[in-house]
């Protein structure tokens, strides 16, 4: 059997830019699947599928490589600088979504790694390397390889660095000797920081999050039309959340000293950025646009009529009048019913405060929409009509 010390692989690892690796056994997580299994029976995972697959192949990392001896976790570190002020007409994107796209960046990492690795031991390797990607409680094996604990905001967190850290996995038949004896004595202790910032209250408890009222499940794994409740919640953010990791004290170090990302391809000036315009969204009409605009970036998950359903009801969180004419249009042509929807929403929204509830335009934009027979805009006529509830 190939094997390679712990240091070797190491010097390996900084060599191709990866400043964090750690090694775990290839065993079950059985603790781990019990926790899962209770969190999918509570429905937490919302619409999130993927969140609901077996949990003992989602904790088993044999059943994805039987040869398996040991899993290689990488960790790789985004933008911890300081947050600019968000500009006017602005929504607020979520740290790891400043740059390129982290699976791909990691999964071309993993592949040098594992052709660096395969050219330096003697015998051949058998090995799969994911990020973010495959069925894998990847938190949960960070925990064990790389020397830290799952806070109370279910996030993988490093004593010494914080947690806005990308993970990424080798499974391997190869045998990593002289592994470090690190004992993690850190954890959250009494600091309910998370759990208390949280503004929808997603957290249920300690390590249990409620992805139904959870910003980052909001505006982006969830399709379709957000609830009149939802919708407040967003804030401002239109892709993501980051609050529960700003105000965790492990992070504190970190961002004081406005560390950049550790590769190049995940800092903000390679992506989208901080923020994105909130008219520049509402008026892009096709996925042709959406993919020109946003390919190679995380923002892509969202797909075009979630980011710009995000970015209409931002728009009314803020009261962006500047943005009524493009929602105007947005509620009248956007291909979308759930653009529509909530173009309608906001619109009406910004026009009830910042123009003195000029209900003549607002009756003039109801009676144009009135004419869309779909049942999702009938149903927000309705409300409106209501009183908006």
């Amino acid at each position: 059997m190939s094997k390679i010390s712990y240091q070797r692989l190491q010097e390996i690892a900084q060599g191709i830019g990866l400043s964090v690796v750690g090694v775990a056994a290839a065993d079950s997580l059985l603790e781990d699947r019990q926790r899962l299994r209770a969190w999918q029976e509570t429905g937490c995972a919302g619409d999130m599928a993927f969140m609901l697959r077996d949990p003992e192949l989602l904790s088993s990392p044999r059943r994805l490589l039987p040869e398996a001896k040991s899993v290689v976790v990488i960790g790789a570190y985004y933008d911890r600088q300081p947050r600019l002020p968000l500009p006017k007409g602005h929504g607020k994107i979520a740290r790891y979504a400043w740059g390129k796209d982290y699976h791909k960046v990691l999964r071309a990492k993993l592949k040098r790694l594992l052709e660096v690795v395969r050219n330096s031991v003697s015998g051949s390797v058998t090995a799969r390397f994911f990020s973010d990607s495959v069925p894998l409680l990847e938190r949960a094996l960070a925990r064990q390889a790389l020397a830290g604990f799952i806070g109370k905001n279910t996030m993988f967190i490093s004593p010494r660095a914080g947690s806005f850290l990308f993970l990424g996995e080798i499974l391997w038949d190869l045998e990593v000797s002289d592994l470090p004896n690190a004992v993690v004595k850190a954890n959250c202790g009494p600091c309910t920081n998370c759990l208390d910032g949280c503004p929808t209250q997603a957290f249920v408890g300690e390590k249990i999050l409620d992805a139904r009222k959870c910003i980052s499940y909001l505006t982006i794994e969830k399709r379709g039309a957000l609830t009149h409740e939802e919708r407040e919640w967003l804030g401002d953010w239109i892709f993501g959340c980051d609050i529960c990791q700003d105000v965790c004290p492990f992070n504190v170090i970190s961002r004081k000293r406005s560390l950049r990302a550790d590769i190049p391809e995940l800092r903000a000036e390679s992506g989208v950025g901080q923020s994105l315009d909130l008219i520049e969204l509402i008026k892009m009409r096709d996925d042709s646009k959406f993919l020109e605009r946003f390919a190679g970036t995380p923002i892509m998950r969202t797909k075009r009529e979630g980011l710009v359903r995000n970015a209409t009801v931002v728009a009314a969180n803020k009261h962006y009048a500047e943005a009524l004419d493009a929602l105007e249009e947005a509620a009248l042509h956007d291909p979308s019913v759930v653009v529509r929807s909530h173009a309608l929403w906001s619109y009406l929204a910004i026009l009830e405060r910042e123009r003195d509830g000029d209900i003549w335009r607002a009756n003039l934009l109801i009676d144009r929409v009135s004419k869309d027979s779909d049942p999702l805009i009938q149903r927000e006529l309705s409300l409106i009509r209501g009183g908006r509830k």
